[in-house]
């Protein structure tokens, strides 16, 4: 007697079902947002170079003209090293009559002395940021004119792509600090020799150092 074959197994397709519409919708959200999320990390990155490299332009500027600054008839007359002569030229009283006018015995008009004067480093900036090439620098993550600033703060987004210039002050020798750090304020005299560090904010407003240098 022939021994009893059990039919194949079979197996019914199983439904599409809510559940799997879900899970292919949220493979494709992942998918799109870790794109996105790429695309907007390259940007922001490439935001960061741009500043970096505004930073480097004001940078390598600076160390060329350093020497070319303090001689004479130099262009940029605002970032002269040296001080200068300014007379201030009194104005000339009228005559309070054609007889005093006329009179040989008036004393002669005093001229006033020359005194020394120094160039800030309020002017020399204003001269360079509207007569040089870095009237047309551009902070990449506004698209608009650098702003110069105290310090980077995180704190604050709106310093993103902003330049921060430093002064560097060496102390008298002996002292247990070689030197001070501090910001390069507009009215500082730059007649003489001035050490600098100039920094940029990143993305997230962290200082990022650029160089050190002498202007």
């Amino acid at each position: 007697m022939d021994a009893l074959t059990e039919p194949p197994n079979t197996v019914a397709p199983k439904a599409w079902t809510a559940g799997d519409t879900g899970f292919i919708v949220f493979i494709a959200f992942v998918l799109v947002a870790v794109t996105w999320l790429g695309v907007v990390a390259r940007n922001q990155a490439l935001k960061t170079e741009g500043t970096k490299r505004n930073g480097e332009q004001w940078a390598a500027w600076l160390t060329k003209e350093s020497a070319k600054r303090f001689e004479p008839g130099y262009a940029l007359s605002a970032c002269a090293g040296g001080t200068k002569a300014a007379a201030a030229a009194p104005a000339a009283a009228e005559p309070a009559s054609e007889a005093a006018a006329a009179s040989t015995d008036a004393p002669p008009a005093s001229t006033a002395p020359a005194v020394a004067s120094a160039n800030t480093w309020g002017a020399c900036l204003e001269q360079l940021t509207t007569q040089t090439e870095f009237k047309d620098m551009v902070n990449p993550f506004t698209g608009k004119p650098p702003v110069f600033i105290p310090a980077c703060d995180p704190s604050d987004n709106s310093l993103v792509g902003s330049i921060v210039f430093d002064k560097v002050t060496p102390n008298p020798p002996g002292s247990a600090i070689a030197s001070v750090t501090s910001q390069l304020m507009a009215t500082d005299l730059i007649a003489e020799k001035v050490q600098l560090k100039i920094a940029v904010c990143d993305k997230g407003s962290y200082a990022v150092k650029i160089a050190e240098l002498e202007f």
